[in-house]
């Protein structure tokens, strides 16, 4: 049967064939997760540095410093291999694993500050700074968590904007949901140096100014992620 459909002019193919370029093949989820572990140790050393180590680190002990953030940190990373998954919408995982792992990981951070303060319960802040700031601060203690929310979130912020830049050309099918991952293991690599920094341990401390952070960084991360999902459908439907 002879095929007597109209040939595309020569000026479209040639226009294609100019157009055609080598695709380097998307990364898998791991090593996406992986290229995320220099930034967010950079970033959470940088506020250890900046604040210096809480005082009571030899009641502590290096388990519950140094181990317990490690911990947050491995977490903070398998969140982001979590959403890096999401980026391959046939090796994305089900929905009851993602949750699965985000409440998990809520638990984790809960146990954690629960540990902490059972073993060194610092209610007054102590600070390398002029004794009058001390005073001011044990006698306003809001103060202090207003600026570790603050503090926690910005650092937190800076991270998923670094994460979103990283994960930019992203085709995750639900995008929301994994900006939103990106941004709860933001929220924890950053809160697994700030616990070790921050020299309050009561849990309204912890877990309120230092959690608020943790959800505001995931809201965040939602939002980026819902505004990169429709910039690229408005980009796809445009071109099409």
């Amino acid at each position: 049967m002879i095929d007597r459909s109209p040939k595309p002019p020569e000026a479209l193919m040639r226009a294609i064939t100019q157009d055609l370029r080598p695709v380097r093949p998307s990364p898998r989820p791991l090593q996406l997760a992986l290229r995320m572990v220099p930034l967010a140790l950079l970033v959470s050393s940088l506020i250890l540095l900046a604040i210096g180590p809480r005082q009571d680190l030899s009641v502590l002990g290096p388990l519950l410093t140094w181990g317990a953030s490690a911990v947050q940190f491995v977490l903070a990373i398998a969140l982001v291999w979590i959403g890096a998954h999401e980026s391959i919408p046939v090796g994305r995982l089900p929905r009851h694993i993602v949750y699965s792992a985000a409440i998990a990981a809520s638990l984790v951070v809960v146990l954690i500050s629960l540990v902490t303060f059972s073993t060194s319960p610092v209610i007054e802040p102590i600070l390398r700074v002029p004794p009058r700031v001390n005073e001011m601060l044990r006698v306003s203690p809001w103060i202090m968590g207003f600026g570790c929310g603050i503090g926690s979130t910005i650092a937190g912020g800076i991270l998923v904007l670094l994460f979103s830049w990283m994960f930019r050309n992203s085709l995750a099918s639900r995008p929301t949901l994994a900006g939103a991952l990106y941004g709860a293991g933001a929220g924890l690599a950053i809160n697994a140096g700030w616990r070790i920094a921050c020299p309050v341990s009561t849990l309204w401390h912890t877990l309120g100014a230092h959690g608020a952070a943790i959800i505001a960084t995931v809201i965040l991360g939602a939002l980026i992620g819902r505004f990169l999902g429709n910039r690229r459908l408005h980009i796809g439907g445009r071109r099409s």
